[in-house]
């Protein structure tokens, strides 16, 4: 699934698709729907943040992927800042597995176009943060969200984030974590010198340090990706990815 070959970016952000590929109408998260994890107070307008494409593929490739119970999908995030803070995704919590105790679903990420900031984060039972990674990536880097691990996507560039991902088909997304605590651990903002700077949530009742990692220094959990990408890694070597669903 290739960026200017199978589908294009126009300039509103939006996804045009060739014929043959299976897309739905995008799913479109506004500022309106943002303001409950956000540093800043804002107005909640419905200003577009990003737009997500749910189980896209080439039409005669949607069998293996159903087959599998695996889903690909494509978001676009804007460029620019809500307050202080860089455009993110409101971020989620994944369920926990079929029959797994203390083990929730991963997922996968590709950065197609632009560049993205991950924040990984792994809480308590009581809701506090043990430990938050911020994942540097640019284009054809890939990042894994271990089982365990919320997820926020910040675009810090000044073009639109392009990116994929493959996860489990149908289990539910966990909003409730970060909107309880107003968002991550920490914020990614602009500084008054134009440089990118953490800020810590006061929301979380302990500190825990950030840790900075750029993505090609990440462990991938399946040696099928080397040289592809997701998309194709996975048609040509699809049980290698049953760790998102077993």
């Amino acid at each position: 699934m290739l960026l200017g070959v199978d589908f294009y970016l126009q300039a509103s952000g939006l996804l045009a698709f060739a014929e043959g590929i299976l897309a739905p109408e995008p799913e479109v998260r506004r500022l309106a729907d943002a303001t409950a994890v956000l540093l800043d107070n804002v107005e909640p307008t419905g200003q577009p943040l990003y737009y997500m494409y749910r189980g896209v593929s080439h039409r005669d490739r949607a069998p293996l992927f159903d087959q599998q119970g695996i889903r690909f999908d494509l978001t676009v995030l804007v460029p620019g800042k809500i307050g202080r803070e860089f455009v993110k995704t409101v971020g989620h919590f994944h369920a926990l597995k079929p029959d797994a105790k203390d083990e929730t679903f991963p997922e996968y990420y590709e950065v197609l176009s632009g560049e993205a900031l991950y924040l990984l984060q792994k809480n308590s039972r009581s809701g506090d943060v043990e430990e938050i990674i911020a994942v540097e990536a640019k284009k054809g880097d890939k990042v894994y969200v271990p089982p365990n691990y919320g997820h926020v996507t910040v675009n810090p560039g000044e073009d639109f984030l392009v990116m994929a991902n493959l996860v489990a088909a149908d289990f539910p997304s966990l909003y409730e974590p970060f909107r309880n605590k107003r968002g991550a651990a920490y914020y990614c903002i602009e500084d008054e010198n134009g440089r990118t700077e953490f800020i810590r949530n006061p929301n979380y009742h302990n500190s825990v340090g950030l840790k900075l990692v750029p993505a090609p220094n990440l462990s991938q959990p399946t040696e099928v990706v080397k040289n592809k990408t997701l998309y194709q890694a996975f048609l040509d070597h699809p049980e290698a990815f049953k760790f998102l669903r077993a």
